[in-house]
């Protein structure tokens, strides 16, 4: 396979607006929490039996020891090395009274924070119920798998034990694999950029710009080049000096986000107001960074991102990382916007584009990203959650969100909603607005005292949902409140049930309760709870409630789903005519929601982690860098290979089932958006969730040439010769009756089937053995699809040419899905995903 050269791409600026995507929108509906336990084979129990541990002993001692002091008795001195020495020499007496000598074996005696041992059994079940059944067990648990939480995903995605095993280790990742990032620039100083252990990269054209806020030694070689693109904003007299930087510095914290989940170092801990919530790395840890500032806080301009898809293709990038796109929509034929050229030209020229599917899902034809020729990225939901729970006294629990510890020891405190605690100057035309809690003033501050206050929240409160937050923090903080709930009014955008936040840091036990139907539960068990007389007046708090430390991950969700507000498919081929393309998009579903990234100390775009290293952040700006770490994985493994069998061997060997191998799902599907959550379609995850080792040996691929693209422009309505030569430089090469699914991707998508088509894709192996494929179809609804031969044998480095014939055999006139699964002889599996509209059964 040979790649296309390098050319230098110039277009004209065009003001268009741009904007990150990322999910500052804090919400996204969800469905009500599915979990699973994990299963585990391990023969080791952890087995809690009766009595107090040391701690608790300590706790009781010291009770004790004050009792005496009062009463001037005295009574021996508790030692605690001897009695942790008493517990463990007592689960050795247990295990042997239980268990056959020589059965077990003991592996830990816990003794401070419980009274606990771990035991490894060699005869298994018989031997465990043995243990539950002892009446000095309180409870028996099979060990499972815990990891410390962070950029978890290239755990979630198998990267330790697979891709990085392939390339010598994590210490090898990615090694001297350029990732050009367009973005908000760079926190150089960041640990995650650090480049302790690299060499000098050979033949890197790119360079550094350097500044008062971006000094000498800011590019290093970790970050090979850093320079940034602000003539448009400049021109539009958007950009604000104070906090834009006239220089690569990221003073948004964005860009740093995506350019640590591209590539960041491996090992990083990630420490957000002194808690340290597990360890961060990269995709392609060992990978370079190049840096292109093309976008500002406040948004950026076409003209800047174009000099940046520019300059990166001229530097030499090997893949290119786009977490932007326009806000203006386009008009006409979408892949024949100046952007989308530009990605084009920079694939031609060598480059693998990743680019953001847009965030505004979960409707249909939401995508902000159209060409085939670049790698579109839905967002999906990992397996790792925070959960923060409202746990009410004799009333149950109901989730929310944020980072906080729990409230002190355990214990229930009595509740207070702002309504309730205002003083009494307070007139009731103001008590609606001050139930938000932006300002401690109206409150009766010995009301709220040792309380848990509960204030309402607002949806479009002008300073944001993260600053409204911090000022209600502050006012329970400032009334001496325990801790802090947050309702969801029905009225805003918990509405529908299920909306979620991403969690952010509270400095005070606190809890944002998202779903308006749970926060109208806790008000109705506080008003029934709560007794008042006839004039308001409370005489008796009997709502209680506690909050628990929610800063500790959870790793029980059903996943990867898709997030809700990940962009949906289809894409229009013409806006005018609202003609649907015969192109699937989404391409490829990666982790991009919750995500633990680096972070600017100097954004301050996110009240929650202002001066903070690391942040939280969802988005399919998370998602996209994911792949642009997975194309650096593939580059080092087959630099040989051209962008198209990087991007066939992502998408062919994508997973269409979540971690219990069921059928993926998605929150509000894009068939039936009023689902909460509901079987997930290609027009929602594309080929489905990566799957980056199985990527590094696809079997087959599907290659196209530059031609093929200029090609399928000419197919779409609305695009003559013409108007593609002068878009494209570009000349049409299409015989007559071409149409725009003919172009050689691994799947096939008809908007509109009127009887009979057949459709031609080429392939070829790229592993280094003969094998022979055979075939089977899942037929779409409506659609008998042959595929012919059904059985081929190829050689190494040879082709197969096969044809899909589909056929209406009913009249459906919308999407349904299918797929045809080629399984080799040995053992590699290619999925071609199938869309077909059935509108007539005669043609």
């Amino acid at each position: 396979m040979k790649c296309t050269g390098m050319i230098k791409m110039v277009q004209p600026a065009d003001y268009l607006m741009v904007v990150l995507i990322v999910a500052t929108v804090f919400f996204q509906s969800v469905a009500s929490d599915p979990t699973f336990e994990p299963t585990s084979s391990s023969n080791v129990y952890i087995v809690r039996l009766r009595g107090d541990s040391v701690q608790q002993r300590v706790s009781a001692a010291a009770t004790t020891a004050a009792a005496d002091l009062s009463s001037n008795s005295s009574r021996f001195e508790f030692q605690p090395v001897e009695y942790a020495e008493y517990l463990k020499s007592s689960h050795d007496n247990f295990l042997a009274q239980v268990l056959a000598p020589n059965s077990y074996e003991k592996l830990y005696s816990y003794t401070y924070l419980l009274n606990a041992l771990s035991v490894q059994l060699r005869e298994g079940g018989d031997q465990a119920n043995a243990i539950k059944s002892h009446p000095d067990v309180l409870f028996v648990e099979q060990e499972s798998l815990f990891r410390k939480a962070t950029t978890h995903t290239p755990e979630f995605l198998g990267l330790p034990y697979g891709a990085w095993q392939l390339a010598g280790g994590a210490e090898h990742a990615g090694e001297d694999i350029v990732i050009g990032m367009l973005d908000t620039g760079i926190n150089p100083s960041h640990v995650s950029f650090s480049s302790d252990g690299y060499g000098p990269l050979k033949n890197w054209r790119g360079k550094c710009v350097l500044s008062v806020s971006f000094p000498d030694g800011s590019c290093n070689n970790k970050i090979v080049g850093a320079q940034y693109f602000a003539k448009g904003i400049m021109a539009a007299n958007l950009f604000n000096a104070t906090y834009d930087f006239a220089s690569p510095l990221d003073g948004d914290g964005h860009g740093t986000h995506t350019s640590s989940i591209a590539a960041g170092n491996r090992g990083v801990p990630v420490i957000v107001r002194d808690h340290n919530y597990g360890y961060a790395s990269g995709v392609a840890p060992r990978a370079r960074l190049a840096i292109y500032k093309v976008i500002y806080r406040d948004g950026g301009f076409l003209s800047d991102v174009l000099a940046g898809i520019d300059q990166a293709v001229q530097d030499g990038v090997h893949v290119l990382s786009i977490s932007l796109g326009s806000t203006s929509g386009t008009y006409g034929v979408p892949a024949l916007n100046t952007f989308d050229v530009a990605l084009l030209f920079a694939v031609k020229a060598g480059v693998v584009v990743v680019h953001a599917a847009g965030n505004n899902g979960p409707y249909p034809l939401s995508m902000n990203s159209f060409g085939p020729w670049v790698i579109s990225v839905a967002a999906g939901i990992s397996d790792r959650s925070y959960p923060n729970p409202v746990i009410l006294k004799n009333a149950g629990a109901f989730p929310g969100a944020g980072f906080s510890a729990g409230t002190p020891d355990e214990k229930f405190y009595p509740l207070i909603y702002a309504e309730d605690a205002f003083v009494n100057s307070t007139s009731a035309y103001d008590a609606e607005y001050f139930s938000y809690c932006q300002d401690s003033a109206p409150f009766n501050a010995r009301l709220v005292k040792g309380k848990i206050l509960m204030c309402n929240f607002v949806e479009y409160y002008s300073g944001g949902a993260a600053a409204q937050f911090q000022a209600a923090l502050a006012t329970a903080k400032n009334l001496s409140a325990v801790g802090l709930i947050i309702l969801t009014e029905p009225t805003d955008i918990g509405r529908e049930k299920g909306s979620t936040f991403d969690p952010i840091p509270f400095y005070l036990p606190a809890s944002f309760v998202t779903d308006a139907n749970a926060s109208s539960e806790i008000l109705d068990y506080y008003k029934l709870k709560t007794k008042k007389n006839k004039t308001g007046y409370i005489y008796e708090f009997g709502a209680y409630a506690r909050l628990t430390d929610s800063r500790e991950a959870s790793f029980k969700v059903e996943a990867p789903q898709v997030s809700s507000f990940s962009a949906r498919g289809p894409v229009y081929a013409n806006t005018v005519t609202s003609v649907i393309a015969d192109v699937l998009k989404p391409d490829i579903l990666a982790p991009g929601n919750q995500i633990w990234g680096a972070w600017s100390p100097a954004g301050i775009d996110m009240n929650g982690y202002s001066g903070q290293e690391f942040a939280l952040l969802s988005g399919t700006s998370m998602a996209t860098p994911h792949i642009a770490g997975v194309v650096a994985l593939l580059r080092q493994r087959h630099p040989e290979w051209c962008v198209s069998a990087i991007q066939s061997a992502i998408l062919t060997s994508a997973t269409q089932e979540d971690t219990r191998r069921r059928r993926l799902l998605a929150q509000q599907p894009s068939t039936n958006a009023s689902l909460l959550l509901g079987p997930g379609t290609p027009f929602d995850f594309g080929y489905g969730a990566v799957n980056p080792t199985a990527a590094l040996d696809p079997g087959l691929a599907f290659l196209t040439e530059y031609q093929d693209h200029i090609n399928f422009l000419c197919t779409l309505p609305g695009a003559d010769a013409n108007t593609v030569q002068d878009a494209t430089g570009g000349t049409c090469r299409t015989h007559p009756g071409a149409r725009s699914s003919d172009l050689n991707v691994p799947s096939i998508t008809i908007a509109n089937l009127i009887g009979t088509r057949t459709v031609r894709r080429v392939v070829t192996n790229v592993a280094d053995w003969e094998e022979t494929y055979t075939s089977a179809v899942h037929h779409p609804g409506g659609v008998v699809v042959a595929v012919s031969p059904a059985v081929f044998t190829i050689k190494p480095g040879g082709t197969v040419t096969f044809r899909v014939t589909f056929r209406a055999a009913s009249t459906v006139q919308s999407f349904t899905f299918g797929s045809v699964i080629w399984t080799g002889s040995n053992s590699h599996v290619v999925h071609m995903p199938l869309s077909v509209s059935a509108n007539s059964v005669t043609g």
